[in-house]
């Protein structure tokens, strides 16, 4: 905003979205909808607006001048497994390109083959301005991230050798994320998740219609969120860790279902049955 729409420094503005999460630094949590997160971190850094996640018309109000970019995650992971309405994310594409704003996905959950695709945003067959990667990036082993944009904006915003972190370009780090890469794509774990997460979801549907507990199942690939009625999800999550499976919730009242991508048939069949057992008995 500063660099090339030439917004005045210290009123550049950031549209976010309600729900959202992307870290625990500093400046991520001055936005973050959840107050346990702020409590005790001020003073807050400024310059975010909140909207509505997947209301598009609240993402045109929100546009001002001082608007230079627009920060989301294609399917909140921690917000309660929320998947936006169909052609979100490419109204957020024409109203960057409108205004000449940068569109940057967050895909550090979501990325990496986790909703069957390499990258989320593909389901909606959008190109967005920067990706944010982590975790799975480097296969768990070692803390990576990246930052992936065009040359362009990369050379525009950055400068070699002033804009830099004491472990960036951490040679081990990226040792492991070339390997986590190879696998990735010579075993197709996206091909395997968007098959396999079909099946899954399909067996806990069919759970779901049987339990007096569950109000919805929604997902994407291995990605899948089992929203309870009570709003009580941990209860179950902890009836399940005591059955020797390891899931968290999300926003209290979802299940959050997120195998790794190589599950092979006989563990996913685990999976199903315990999930049986706590929410149908």
């Amino acid at each position: 905003g500063f660099k090339k729409k030439k917004i005045e420094d210290g009123k550049q503005q950031i549209i976010v979205f309600d729900g959202n999460f992307h870290g625990r630094t500093i400046s991520v949590i001055s936005f973050s909808s959840s107050k346990k997160y702020k409590e005790g971190f001020g003073p807050l850094t400024p310059g975010f607006v909140s909207v509505e996640f997947g209301n598009i018309e609240a993402v045109k109000k929100a546009i001002t001048p001082n608007t230079c970019g627009i920060l989301v995650e294609p399917f909140q992971g921690e917000g309660g497994m929320r998947i936006p309405p169909k052609g979100f994310l490419k109204g957020l594409r024409e109203l960057a390109d409108e205004n000449d704003l940068l569109l940057v996905c967050d895909e550090i959950q979501v990325g990496m083959g986790r909703t069957g695709k390499k990258f989320c945003f593909e389901h909606e067959g959008i190109v967005p301005d920067g990706v944010i990667l982590g975790k799975a990036l480097s296969g768990g082993l070692v803390p990576l991230s990246v930052f992936i944009t065009s040359a362009f904006i990369m050379d525009m915003v950055f400068s070699k050798g002033s804009d830099g972190s004491t472990f960036g370009g951490y040679p081990l780090a990226c040792v492991a994320g070339t390997a986590a890469l190879k696998v990735f794509e010579e075993e197709k774990l996206a091909e395997q998740s968007a098959k396999k997460g079909k099946i899954l979801k399909q067996r806990i549907e069919a759970i779901a219609k049987r339990s007096p507990h569950v109000k919805e199942v929604r997902g994407k690939g291995l990605f899948i969120g089992i929203e309870v009625k009570d709003g009580n999800a941990m209860e179950f999550c902890r009836k399940l860790f005591k059955l020797g499976l390891i899931v968290n919730d999300s926003h209290g009242h979802t299940i959050r279902i997120s195998p790794p991508l190589v599950i092979n048939e006989e563990e996913m069949d685990f999976l199903v049955e315990q999930l049986e057992k706590v929410l149908v008995g």
